[in-house]
């Protein structure tokens, strides 16, 4: 738990511009939050964390999550997918969301959705690698301070 914890916290801070969450808000919230979080993802039929292990620290993230009620069970949304910066370049965020969305096979998702700032190159690139197809723009998503950030909205049927 303190090692995603960590990884989360560092990922909201280091980029700010990407994630709709707020790293003052994730820091206050107390471990059992954390705990939650972690213990949800483990063998939960509502979502998982891949993570990725390199020796005794993780080296990434991504989470999937899909809602429970029967009209939208269908589909999952990939969320906080974050890569330390040593470990980029590897594709290791394919890697990821790979078995991400092998986690949606296995639970009869038929498509998957994400969202990215407009401005992440490298992570519109991985997930066009991985078959995301862009599919529309939510304008001024994110705001930090007076500057705002747009997101793509992007799909792929699994």
């Amino acid at each position: 738990m303190a090692a995603f914890k960590a990884l989360r916290l560092e990922a909201l801070r280091a980029h700010p511009e990407a994630y709709v969450t707020d790293y003052e808000e994730d820091a206050a919230q107390p471990d059992s939050v954390w705990r939650d979080r972690v213990g949800k993802a483990a063998g939960d039929p509502s979502g998982s964390i891949v993570l990725a292990e390199a020796g005794d620290e993780l080296a990434g993230m991504v989470g999937v999550w899909r809602a429970n009620g029967i009209k939208a069970r269908h589909e999952a949304n990939i969320w906080g997918v974050y890569v330390r910066p040593k470990y980029r370049g590897n594709k290791l965020t394919d890697k990821m969301i790979t078995e991400a969305l092998g986690w949606c096979r296995g639970g009869n998702v038929r498509i998957v959705r994400l969202t990215v700032v407009t401005c992440n190159t490298a992570a519109i690139c991985s997930y066009q690698r991985c078959g995301f197809l862009v599919c529309g723009i939510s304008p001024e998503r994110i705001k930090i301070g007076d500057v705002y950030h747009d997101e793509l909205l992007m799909w792929r049927r699994v």
